[in-house]
């Protein structure tokens, strides 16, 4: 990782979204609590998912992801902006959640967010110091 593990714990304790335990709604009354989607470069929805537990749990991202590549020829890159991305790739790391697909990804924090984490992370995740996002800011799920 490029970040240290402390930089990441830092921002994490500022994201509700980073936060698993924290619970914006209930599955008492609701048996679908969000959506999470995966967007082209376009904004153009590629794959939904009803998020069916409370908290933004990374296991739906990981999903996604995993239904992308499988559609993707081996080798392609692919550049991942996602509110919390150090905290999907620290996890990819340490876990091997991609497998060798990983080796093909560039993680990025979608560019509103990116000015609420710490600087180590905005150095290395922030889309305009990626030159493979261009001028992409990540925030097609926002607006969708």
């Amino acid at each position: 990782m490029k970040v240290p593990v402390s930089a990441l714990d830092g921002c994490l304790d500022s994201f509700t979204a980073a936060d698993e335990k924290r619970i914006k709604t209930t599955t008492k009354y609701f048996s679908d609590t969000g959506l999470m989607a995966l967007l082209c470069h376009h904004n153009q929805v590629l794959w939904l998912i009803n998020m069916t537990s409370a908290g933004e749990c990374q296991y739906y991202a990981i999903a996604l992801l995993n239904k992308l590549f499988s559609h993707l020829p081996t080798g392609m890159a692919v550049g991942i902006l996602y509110d919390i991305g150090y905290q999907l790739h620290h996890s990819c790391v340490k876990w091997n959640l991609l497998g060798a697909a990983l080796s093909q990804v560039t993680f990025g924090i979608s560019a509103f967010h990116a000015y609420g984490h710490q600087w180590p992370c905005q150095v290395v995740y922030h889309p305009r110091k990626c030159p493979e996002f261009g001028l992409s800011d990540g925030e097609g799920c926002e607006r969708l």
